[in-house]
């Protein structure tokens, strides 16, 4: 009885490791090379299977909240290759795989183009090298005069929520969300986002869901869920909100 009872408790934690290792996942590949030697294309596919494995794409709270967590993985995807490399190529185009063709997205080697085999789906983005590449520092020459608010606590302690104002003060503060293109608008607010979250986990020891991320709704603010925590960050580009959840 005891060597049955072993044999059962080792069949269920392979089946759940198995489990766990295929919800957790991720692969990553090149669609389209473009602009990218082999040495970049590297470092894009390492970012791209960190992020996407840190920051899961959610598909089943609606599509504000597959954006928005789609925006942030891509968005810390851009800020990788940053670190990396002293700039970073412009997001052109994020969503779900269309299975190709692939090659009616940019001509010669204008557009790179990477695919993310995800539990929740499988996801492509578009990169263009373009000039929009920032030499280390050079956008953080300026401070940007920010405001930011607790529009709903939810979940979050009293500490918890001052701790989010000071995080996001310090992150948008440091580049404003560049408002020229759609592209543009989530790669900085993404990256943003992210950088707010990577405080939550140096700080806490966890990082929160991060529900979705755009403008400014206004309200009501618990619309969300009463547990929802939403932030609202006022900067010269305009008036941004921060929806997370600190339980799940």
């Amino acid at each position: 009885m005891m060597q049955k009872a072993l044999f059962c408790s080792l069949l269920c934690h392979a089946l759940a490791r198995e489990d766990f290792l295929s919800r957790t996942s991720i692969s990553t590949r090149c669609l389209l090379q473009g602009w990218a030697d082999d040495n970049h294309l590297g470092d894009i596919l390492k970012a791209t299977q960190d992020c996407f494995t840190r920051n899961a794409v959610q598909t089943n709270q609606g599509d504000v909240v597959l954006q928005g967590t789609l925006g942030v993985a891509t968005g810390c995807v851009l800020t990788n290759l940053d670190a990396a490399w002293g700039w970073h190529p412009e997001l052109v185009g994020s969503g779900s795989d269309t299975g190709g063709p692939y090659d009616i997205y940019g001509v010669g080697s204008r557009v790179t183009m990477i695919a993310v085999e995800t539990p929740s789906g499988r996801w492509q983005f578009m990169l263009r090298k373009g000039h929009t590449g920032l030499k280390v520092g050079a956008d953080n020459a300026s401070h940007v005069p920010v405001t930011v608010h607790s529009h709903h606590r939810g979940d979050a302690t009293q500490q918890q929520e001052t701790d989010l104002i000071r995080f996001a003060e310090s992150c948008f503060s440091k580049k404003d969300v560049d408002t020229s293109n759609f592209g543009s608008e989530q790669m900085t607010l993404g990256q943003n986002l992210d950088c707010v979250l990577q405080k939550c986990s140096e700080t806490w020891g966890f990082k929160p869901n991060a529900r979705s991320f755009g403008s400014d709704t206004g309200g009501p603010y618990d619309a969300y869920g009463l547990g929802a925590t939403v932030m609202g960050v006022e900067s010269p580009s305009g008036k941004w909100e921060l929806v997370l959840q600190l339980i799940y």
